[in-house]
């Protein structure tokens, strides 16, 4: 019976390559050179999407390479050596250069901190005005989450701060920021302000308006997210805003950290895994911890584990600028939810030892001064009833305990209504009504339809609810992290993209020789052959 060949396999087998034992179609080669010019096109845009957030989270004043002139933001400069990058011309003097430094405004600042945002126009808008008459002074800006160690040495403990330097000096003094105007940097660097004067006459009054929403709606999230940005924020504080100066801790500060990690070792749930054993190494080697940054910074590096770098989740709408501070926020709602479980199954915290932890904590450790300030005030001077509310004795019910999350709450919600009245003053924005002041209040109507009355007040025990849903609800086995990059930490390690890419163009091979395979068994077993009959 006489066989014929498949003439369609014959033209195949003429568009082919010779490679090793097997046949490669050509069709396949080039597949697999598409994937790989896929690969290499996504890794660019990864690195350029991954570069300019990280920028983005670092600086205020030069953000994805535009600046914001006059203000001359201190960046990293790769290649340059360690000392001469904290230690820049224009803050410290240099032996080996004949520099003579002209006078000099400089504010240290964080980004995360809300009051350094607002803070940005009415520095840029001053520097303008001062530039166009005196182009000799200067104006600088350093991130101290980018030069943690300049503003260490600089002795910088809030944000933000300004300094200024007169001309040929580097003796540096600090101005309040209340005195941060035109008129007092007149007087201290010595210039007339009288053309300033003239030259801010002749601006328009609308230059600093910026199109903002007047509210910004509240970002839905679950128990994992809050979890792991409290977690990233915990970590972030120990990594900037614990050693906020060279050498250790003070007695006062010592005790306030000491009582705060004892505080969340008890209340934080079982799932922050990594949280609570950072927290047990730490109490366990306190006093070599609170010695130095870099003490601290060792014991957390050898005895836990690396894991992938992430970035916060809630509040942030793609601003990481944001993160840290919603994140703290996250903890101490977490931690006071903490205290009512803790006390219904262990000899119970009083919420005013929980309430005055927290405040003590804030005291020395968080440095955006205008936060702090009023949130010591508002403590101190007992807003919302907090003197009588929260208890310096152990209560024995859970309506007791429940005083301190709901205090907490109410505290946060006056927060958010001032933030989002000093943003509007900042933009040039008619102050909140009552409608847009309860929109910044959360939850939102959307979110716990149940929370709110008709006349705007609350439910207490719904509100409490909500709170025990979004920080503690069903205690789940696990904690769900994103892997998703972030930079403000050198410490996390993520896996490199180099792997990633590696590995997907391993598969891509894989793929290829499997094909490769499978056509040349097909060869030996005769499949492609026709029999006439």
């Amino acid at each position: 019976m006489p066989i014929a060949i498949d003439k369609d396999r014959s033209k195949r087998n003429s568009k082919s390559l010779q490679s090793g034992q097997g046949i490669v179609p050509l069709e396949i080669l080039m597949m697999g050179w598409m994937c790989f010019l896929t690969v290499a096109f996504v890794t660019l845009v990864v690195f350029a999407v991954d570069l300019a957030a990280g920028s983005k989270a670092l600086y205020l004043y030069e953000v994805d390479g535009e600046p914001k002139d006059p203000v001359l933001e201190y960046l990293v400069k790769e290649g340059k050596p360690r000392f001469e990058q904290n230690h820049p011309i224009f803050l410290w003097r240099q032996e080996t250069t004949s520099y003579r430094p002209p006078p000099r405004v400089i504010e240290f600042y964080a980004p995360w901190c809300p009051h350094c945002q607002h803070f940005v126009s009415k520095y840029v808008k001053m520097a303008k005005e001062i530039h166009a008459v005196h182009p000799n002074i200067e104006f600088h800006a350093i991130s101290c989450v980018a030069h943690h160690d300049i503003c260490k040495d600089q002795g910088i403990r809030s944000f933000p701060t300004v300094k200024v330097l007169k001309e040929d000096s580097y003796d540096v003094k600090k101005i309040k920021l209340g005195e941060v105007d035109v008129e007092h940097f007149s007087r201290e660097l010595r210039f007339s302000n009288d053309s300033v004067e003239k030259t801010k006459k002749n601006e328009s009054k609308h230059d600093n308006v910026h199109e903002i929403a007047r509210v910004i709606p509240f970002r839905l999230h679950d128990v994992h997210d809050a979890w792991s940005d409290a977690a990233l924020s915990f970590e972030f504080a120990l990594k900037t805003g614990i050693h906020m100066s060279n050498g250790p801790l003070s007695p006062e500060e010592e005790k306030a950290f000491r009582d705060w990690l004892e505080l969340l070792s008890k209340t934080l749930p079982i799932q922050m895994k990594r949280t609570h054993d950072i927290i047990h190494l730490l109490l366990k080697n306190f006093s070599i911890a609170v010695e130095s940054q870099s003490n601290m910074d060792n014991l957390i590096s050898q005895n836990i584990p690396l894991e992938p770098k992430r970035q916060w989740h809630t509040c942030t709408y793609g601003d990481n600028q944001m993160g840290y501070t919603c994140g703290l926020w996250q903890l101490f709602h977490i931690m006071s939810i903490g205290v009512v479980e803790y006390n219904q199954h262990n000899a119970a915290i009083p919420t005013r030892h929980a309430s005055e932890t927290l405040r003590n904590y804030v005291e020395h450790f968080f440095q955006c001064e205008v936060c702090r300030l009023n949130f010591l005030d508002m403590y101190d001077n007992c807003s919302f009833d907090g003197c009588h509310r929260l208890s310096a004795q152990p209560a024995s019910t859970e309506h007791e305990w429940r005083e301190l999350p709901l205090w907490l709450w109410e505290t946060h919600n006056d927060v958010n209504v001032r933030l989002m009245g000093e943003r509007m003053e900042q933009n040039s924005q008619v102050e909140p009504n009552s409608w847009e002041s309860q929109q910044a209040r959360w939850p939102s109507l959307v979110a716990c339809p149940n929370c709110w009355r008709e006349d705007r007040s609350w439910e207490e025990d719904r509100i409490f609810e909500h709170l025990h849903r979004l920080y503690w609800h069903g205690n789940p086995l696990h904690i769900r992290v994103e892997e998703t990059p972030h930079d403000f930490d050198t410490r996390y390690e993520k896996i490199p993209l180099s792997r990633k890419i590696g590995a997907i163009v391993f598969g891509v091979l894989l793929t290829l020789a499997l094909l490769a395979k499978s056509d040349k068994s097909k060869i030996h077993a005769g499949r492609h052959k026709k029999i006439e009959i």
